[in-house]
């Protein structure tokens, strides 16, 4: 499993960008199947799990689950087959 730690950056620029540019780079990173968990703070992606599976599906992904503690969301995705 790929892991991808955002917790802590300073993006300046609009944060819907970012992570979608994160899960871009992940669809060519992973290989079909493979998962990976990305970390990234409440605070700073205030989106909800219907923007963040939107997000997949557009880049081949797949979000198998969300999860939120202490205002730390972990996004576990998985690259799909095809």
């Amino acid at each position: 499993m790929l892991i991808e730690d955002h917790r802590n950056i300073s993006c300046g620029g609009d944060p819907f960008n970012y992570i979608k540019s994160v899960f871009k780079g992940l669809s060519f990173q992973l290989e079909p199947g493979q998962e990976a968990l990305v970390m990234v703070m409440r605070e700073k992606f205030p989106y909800g799990q219907g923007t963040f599976e939107s997000l997949a599906r557009t880049t081949k992904l797949k979000l198998k689950e969300m999860t939120e503690k202490d205002g730390e969301l972990s996004l576990f995705l998985v690259r799909s087959q095809n």
